[in-house]
Formats: C-alpha cells, structure tokens, sequence
C-alpha cells in the first residue's frame, strides 16, 4: 500500500463563530468558498462537493505510540447530536482536533468542517492511564474522561468524518493521530444509496493496548476473545478505513445520493436497510452480527439492491456487549460459552445450520490472499457476458483485463449455494501464494424478490475507480468507471 500522503504542516483556515461549546464552525467567506450552486445540485452529496475541500488530511499518521492518541464514544451519530472526543498527550502538551468531512470536493478529498477547540486555538492535554488487558478475555478499555465535543448541526450531511488530533507546539509539534467516525443521515431522508462503514472490522483488526482478534497482532499471540470502540486506533500505520476512501471519492464525485451508517447501526436498527433502494457494504466488511447478517438477506428478499464491492465480507460472525461497544469473537466453537450453536462466534459457514456467504453474496472467501511478493493478478472480462447491458459502452473486449485487480483478499463462485445461478463479470483464475489454484469471481446475480445482487469479489476492484490511496502504479479505468456508472444506475432501480 502506498504511503504517498503527506502530513500538512500547517492549515490555513477560514472560520466562522460558532456552535456549541468552544468549537469553531467552519463556513464559507462568501458564495466564491462555498461553490454557487448549480441547476443540478440536486442532492445534498452534489451540494457538498460543491464546497471549498482541503488537502490537509492525511490517512498517515505521525503520533507515535504515546504522543497523542483519542476515541469517541460514539462510532456514529445524527446531525444535531454531539460526538465526544477522549484525548491523551504524553508528555503533557498543547493540541488542536480538526474534523474533516471526506468525499470529492473537486479532487481534494475532504472539506474542514470545524475546529476544536477553534481553528487558531488550542488546549493543554494530560497523559492519560494506558490501562491492561483484562485477564481472560484480553479486554482493553482506556476508560479516559472527555476532553473535547462538538455539536453537528441539523443541517450536515452524512458522511464519514475524521477528527485530526494535532499537537500544535514543542518538539513534537504537526505529529498527528485520527479518530474516524460516521455521520449518519437523519431518519427522514431516505437517500437512494446507503453505503455501510466497516467498523467492527477496523475494531478486530485495532492492536492499541496490545490486543485484536488476531494472534499476530496480540501479545504473546494470544487474541482477545472481547475488543472494545473504548480505545484509540493504533497510532502507527493508516486508520481502517483505507479501503473505503477510493468508494467514498467516486461515489460522491459521481453525485450519487448516498447517506452512510455502520454495521454496527445495522444490528441496532435491522430495518434501515430496506428504506434504500441501494444498499452497499464496502470493503473488508468482515465481522457481522446474526441480526446484520439477517438484515441484509430480509432486505434482499423484500426487493432491496444489494452491492458488495470489496471481499471476505460477512465471513465472521460476531456478537455485541457493553451497548454495542465492545465486539464479543471467541476463537472457536469450543470455547464461545453460548450453546445456542447458530450465535456461535465462529464463520457463518461453520454455523449449525451453516449459513455460508455465497448464499447472500453469490461469491464466498476461500483463502484468497496476497503475498507480499506474489506477482500482480488481473480480472479477466468474461467474453459470455459481454453482451450484457453493464458493459455497454465501457469498451471492453474479449481478450480485456483489468490489471492488478485481484488483492488484497478475493472470493469466487461456490457450488452447491443456494441462489440463482449468477452471472459471472469478471474471472480470474490462476496460482495462490501458496502455489495451490485460485480463482476470483466478480458477479451478479437476481434473486425471487426481484433484487439485484453485485459482489466485486476483490478487496483491489475499488482501485479500478479511484486509486487516490494506494495502486499510485495503476491508473483508474475509464472502462470500469464506465461499467460502474451502468451498474449503478440498474442497481439504483426498483425491480
């Protein structure tokens, strides 16, 4: 993954007074800031790419394990409601927290939304007490007080947010870390897609306090069985939502009308799902909960669109405790103290009865994962669907490929799933990492309801529409933009 991003040393901000609290507002100076609108700003996501963005974000991060490090105490909220920030500075010192708003803004990237506690202002942080796993279960909880908060109006946009903590003097002076987050739309607007935010996954994958779901990445390669959103991101390395960012820049820039939620929100409000006529998971959409899992098959079977555009999604399931803040994932049937063995924390595959994903998705995970040093691998058009209407006028061929599209992690067509038989897009077919035969599968396939279900079955087939975060050697492709457009525009139908 490339790490071509560079932290901004300063950021040059227009603000405004203000909202609740001591944060700082940003607005426009003036309709020249903000964009004028035009006649076809008809949404509310091509309003908001019509704004002044900003290049001062960042996905790398400079904070060092002890520097300064936050969380939330929400993984997302509505406009009108207020996120609560949890930061510690170690040493003591002097630091800002500026939220951006990702999308397009005309290449950009993200727009400022606000400062806290204001854009030429800054507040004197403590160390806080880094706290010790939890005997047995691995549990690490950082329990720090809240330092900082900001309001959201009523009127922002949903959208993903990161919260850029930055020290602003001494020696350690532009380090910074970031806390992301998800606005979620306000119930009454019913936008046409909805794009689910991977958080349980960027959760399992968090080693901050030394612990994750996996033993590579826990002390003494013992994984927690219980992984809590009480905790900072580890403060090396990008935040999670690396693979969202390519999806988040060509939706937007497109101007679809999108609103965002989390997995999380899913479990918590099954029903959502089914006010769209589009629902998207993106990404390594991993850990799911029996009712997200759920959700998204009774959507499915009531007529929603479903698209997957990423892989291994929906491989795990998980449950939830704590008010749905801390993640519950034991490491095996043995030792997940449930009986009931379909809540089993186990893949949904080796739930009884089994439940395995290409019985939703139409493809499922089978160990497809990229060496370090493995050569690139492409999708394949399959020339037998060439004649389908998605591929009209992308200018593929037969013999066409899209290069390096098959990574990080893929899945392919199982047999004996029960759904329709999918239409295969796109095939890729070769050697593992570990020299055993591979295959990836991109697909579609239309269920009894009527609903439309796409898998992109690449977690690289994003870097096809938009390569702003890593795949800097492979340019986007204006074929498979074009034959994103056709999809979306089928899948945005009502069937």
């Amino acid at each position: 993954m490339s790490r071509h991003l560079v932290i901004a040393t300063s950021v040059v901000l227009v603000c405004l007074l203000a909202v609740a609290g001591s944060a700082t507002l940003v607005g426009a100076r003036g309709a020249k800031a903000a964009g004028t609108l035009r006649p076809n700003a008809t949404n509310p996501i091509k309003r908001e790419n019509l704004r002044r963005g900003s290049s001062s974000w960042s996905l790398d991060q400079t904070g060092g394990p002890r520097r300064i490090a936050g969380y939330a105490s929400e993984v997302s909220l509505l406009p009108g409601q207020r996120v609560h920030f949890h930061v510690s500075t170690s040493p003591a010192a002097r630091y800002r927290i500026v939220l951006y708003r990702l999308g397009w803004y005309r290449g950009a990237g993200a727009r400022i939304v606000a400062c806290v506690p204001g854009c030429y202002k800054d507040r004197r942080g403590k160390p806080r007490r880094d706290p010790r796993p939890a005997r047995g279960s691995g549990l690490v909880q950082a329990r720090w007080p809240v330092t900082d908060t900001f309001r959201f109006p009523r009127t922002a946009v949903s959208g993903y947010f990161l919260a850029k903590l930055q020290l602003t003097r001494g020696r350690a002076r532009g380090r910074v870390t970031y806390i992301p987050f998800i606005l979620r739309a306000r119930p009454s607007r019913r936008s046409t897609i909805l794009m689910q935010a991977a958080v349980n996954t960027w959760q399992a994958f968090n080693s901050w306090g030394g612990k994750s779901l996996f033993p590579a990445t826990s002390t003494r390669n013992k994984p927690a069985s219980r992984v809590s959103f009480n905790r900072p991101y580890k403060t090396t390395g990008p935040v999670p939502l690396q693979w969202d960012i390519g999806l988040i820049r060509f939706l937007e820039r497109e101007g679809y009308d999108v609103s965002y939620t989390t997995d999380v929100d899913t479990d918590r409000v099954p029903g959502e799902l089914t006010r769209h006529r589009l629902v998207i998971s993106a990404g390594q959409d991993e850990f799911w909960s029996k009712r997200t899992r759920d959700a998204f098959e009774a959507a499915r079977n009531k007529g929603t669109n479903l698209a997957f555009i990423g892989a291994a999604i929906g491989e795990w399931q998980i449950r939830y405790g704590n008010s749905r803040r801390t993640i519950v994932k034991y490491p095996d049937a043995a030792s997940d103290p449930v009986a009931d063995r379909a809540r089993k924390t186990v893949r949904f595959a080796d739930l009884i009865p089994p439940r395995p994903q290409c019985q939703l998705l139409g493809v499922g995970y089978r160990g497809g994962l990229r060496g370090d040093k493995d050569p690139p691998r492409s999708y394949a058009v399959n020339s037998a669907a060439l004649g389908d209407g998605w591929f009209q006028g992308t200018g593929f061929t037969e013999t066409s490929q899209l290069p390096d599209s098959v990574g990080y992690v893929w899945d392919s067509v199982q047999t004996g799933c029960a759904v329709p038989t999918p239409t295969v897009l796109f095939h890729y077919e070769g050697l593992g990492r570990n020299g055993n035969p591979t295959r990836a599968d991109a697909v579609r396939y239309t269920a009894p309801s009527g609903a439309r279900i796409f898998s992109s079955g690449s977690l690289y087939f994003i870097f096809g529409l938009d390569n702003y975060y890593g795949h800097r050697d492979v340019p986007p492709d204006p074929r498979l933009r074009q034959f994103m457009r056709n999809a979306l525009a089928d899948l945005t139908l009502k069937h």
